[in-house]
């Protein structure tokens, strides 16, 4: 007989679902009148000040040559690698498909596409063939990207429609690409939020250069207004505050749980992109958010549990999409717990 269970770490957890449903809804109102690179330089803010000031307060270390805790110049040059690939081309992407695919499209394909593509780089490139059960997982995935698709032929929706679907899976890839460079970098051992200072600044970066670019080069090319400029700053804290509740999440609960409770950002993102966006709800779409959701949970299906998390990597995007590898609880045994493909986070 199992007991239902929700304590401080699953309270967390929803926390933090609900910091990404904030993110999606803010990022979606303000998506039409501001620039991307722009939008997502402003989003990123509030996580790096988070992220750097976590890793300072322990000294920094891993940064420092000379220190034992250094990480070499290699390992911060994947993270700034993963983070150009997820802050700057997997935010661009994911205000583009909001734009031209609406909330609806975009929160289930990111989360499909981080899945997905956590499958395939971990076959390709990390040598860990898939479980079955995420085989299944991503099956149940495909199932409902073509009810979503499906959906988009009956109903009141953008021409381009199919490019917001592409640009949320190539979102989600990105997230996916920065997780595995998270996941190599972190190997030997748990950084916690020294993955995200490294990546985040890899972003911020070119993110920047790309924005004072563009307008040196064509003065008045930003586009962007004050209110939605305010509405992704707004965005970047929700997303702070959602990252800083998986942290806790991830210290109490096992991944397994975390992961499904995170999963509820789906379902609160998308019946908000009808409540409070106004966009489509029909049968269809309902059924193929249903199967992408189902189809998360079964990936995260493993053998075993009650073991707490060595990593989690619920994304920013519908969340964001590159979240760090957290602090292993210190009652569990090693590698007990990992998840591959996790969340993403934009």
């Amino acid at each position: 007989m199992s007991n239902f269970q929700f304590g401080i770490g699953e309270r967390w957890a929803l926390v933090a679902a609900i910091g990404y449903t904030i993110v999606n809804v803010m990022l979606r109102a303000a998506a039409p009148s501001i620039d991307s690179a722009l939008g997502s330089l402003i989003r990123l803010i509030p996580v790096l000040v988070l992220a750097w000031f976590m890793a300072l307060r322990d000294g920094a270390r891993e940064f420092r040559p000379g220190r034992p805790e250094y990480i070499g110049a290699r390992f911060i040059g994947l993270l700034f690698l993963g983070g150009s690939a997820s802050f700057v081309l997997g935010n661009i992407l994911y205000f583009g498909a909001l734009r031209d695919g609406g909330l609806g499209i975009t929160v289930g394909v990111v989360q499909a596409g981080s899945v997905i593509g956590g499958l395939w780089i971990g076959t390709l490139f990390q040598r860990e063939p898939p479980r079955r059960a995420q085989v299944a997982g991503a099956a149940i995935i495909v199932g409902g990207l073509v009810a979503i698709g499906w959906a988009q032929t009956g109903a009141s929706v953008g021409e381009l429609w199919w490019l917001g679907l592409l640009f949320a899976l190539g979102a989600g890839t990105t997230y996916a690409i920065a997780n595995a460079i998270s996941r190599t970098v972190q190997r030997r051992r748990s950084l916690g939020f020294v993955t995200l200072a490294g990546s985040s600044l890899g972003g911020f970066v070119p993110l920047a250069a790309i924005v004072v670019i563009r307008e040196l080069s064509a003065p008045g090319s930003i586009a962007v207004d004050a209110g939605s400029a305010a509405s992704v700053f707004l965005a970047g804290f929700a997303n702070a505050l959602a990252l800083f509740g998986l942290a806790m999440a991830v210290r109490f609960a096992t991944v397994a749980s975390v992961n499904t409770i995170s999963s509820a950002s789906i379902v609160l993102s998308f019946a908000a992109s009808v409540l409070v966006c106004g966009e489509t709800g029909s049968a269809p779409m309902i059924a193929g958010m249903v199967l992408v959701t189902a189809g998360i949970l079964v990936a995260q299906l493993r053998r075993g549990g009650g073991t707490s998390a060595v990593e989690a990597q619920p994304g920013d995007a519908a969340g964001s999409r590159t979240t760090p590898t957290w602090r292993r609880h210190p009652r569990s045994p090693p590698c007990a717990g990992r998840a591959r493909g996790g969340w993403p986070h934009p």
